[in-house]
């Protein structure tokens, strides 16, 4: 059976509501403000059932199975900041400043557009799942510890966790995310909206292709520069994807299951869940012996807390854009007072056009 959207989107409520993302301050291990909001919002969608697993993943059923679902997370790399995160909307890009410094910082739109875009399928669809995982970003801990359960009446998964607008991903670290009739199902759409199919990177679909035989993907979905204090928005690539995702919905209706079990690649000391090259277990890294005797006290401390994928090199994270000092303040802050609560979207500052035009995704 063919879903139906049941609500059209307005680009106008669609970019608030992105903004709104982009204001919520989301450092992995401390994102509780932002489950809270994603809480708020999805009890607001009537139909939405929720269930909470252990580790504190978030899970969504709406309406009868079996179900097209969507995964996302909601940590970003971006350490939290003694500041509000005011979103800049400038005609079709939005930006983020520090209120205090008046510096651009990181949207975090790896991965708040996941969320958006997830967020508004589930206000449209007569019937979905979507999972909220926490902690992506320090190695997708929080889809290491999914309920795999939850996807057994699911025909397929699919992620908006890929900067850009162009990718397609079916392949991660060896491993096929979909089959080939999944692909020969979906490749129409895929050309419609001008997608190449590559290989990507990891992030959570990859854990539910490890634990199941369904289909998944993650895609491109808008955002630009990732982790970096430059990261930008791109209102149309965004929309393109959540039209590519409802497009897929209302056109995709099998399952197309792996016909085998998808096993977990590790080529030597590699690690495919944190991209570091180790030969030592995490657990040893304040023991007496040195593994690494030009890593720094410090810099072990820090991956105790913040996963050996972190990165940290001399004092210094590449890839969390972080020092080991700035990494321990963050880490070790007791008092989360200085998290701020999310602007209102009243106060958004827009350069450039406002549309409301509907949003339909035919």
């Amino acid at each position: 059976m063919v879903q139906q959207s049941v609500l059209i989107m307005k680009r106008s409520r669609f970019v608030k509501d992105l903004c709104k993302l982009v204001s919520i301050q989301t450092e992995s291990y401390k994102t509780a403000r932002m489950m809270k909001h994603i809480n708020k919002v999805v009890q607001s969608i009537k139909g939405c059932t929720t269930n909470v697993d252990q580790y504190g993943n978030l899970y969504v059923t709406k309406g009868d199975g079996p179900y097209r679902c969507m995964v996302c997370h909601t940590d970003t790399v971006h350490d939290i900041v003694k500041a509000k995160i005011i979103p800049v909307q400038i005609k079709n890009k939005i930006i983020a400043v520090n209120g205090s410094s008046m510096t651009q910082v990181g949207t975090g739109g790896d991965d708040k557009v996941g969320i958006a875009i997830t967020l508004q399928l589930l206000k449209e669809q007569e019937s979905m799942k979507a999972v909220f995982f926490l902690d992506e970003e320090v190695g997708c801990v929080g889809s290491g510890n999914m309920d795999a359960e939850f996807f057994k009446d699911c025909l397929y998964v699919l992620q908006c966790d890929r900067q850009g607008d162009y990718d397609f991903v079916n392949k991660i670290s060896g491993t096929e995310l979909y089959s080939k009739e999944f692909g020969k199902a979906i490749n129409h759409l895929l050309e419609k909206y001008n997608r190449q199919v590559v290989t990507g990177g990891m992030t959570d679909v990859l854990e539910i292709a490890y634990k199941t035989k369904l289909s998944v993907a993650n895609m491109s979905c808008g955002y630009y520069n990732p982790h970096s204090s430059q990261e930008y928005i791109d209102i149309d690539d965004v929309i393109n994807t959540y039209k590519l995702c409802k497009d897929i919905f209302k056109y995709v209706n099998d399952n197309y299951n792996v016909s085998n079990n998808r096993e977990q690649y590790v080529w030597n000391n590699y690690d495919h869940r944190s991209g570091y090259i180790h030969d030592y277990d995490i657990n040893d890294i304040d023991s007496n012996h040195d593994i690494y005797d030009e890593i720094d006290r410090e810099t072990k401390a820090v991956r105790r807390v913040c996963g050996v994928g972190c990165g940290m090199y001399e004092g210094h994270c590449d890839s969390c854009m972080m020092s080991s000092k700035e990494m321990l303040e963050f880490y070790y802050e007791d008092d989360e007072s200085y998290q701020t609560q999310s602007s209102s979207m009243d106060g958004v500052i827009q350069i450039g056009p406002n549309s409301d035009d509907e949003i339909n995704g035919k």
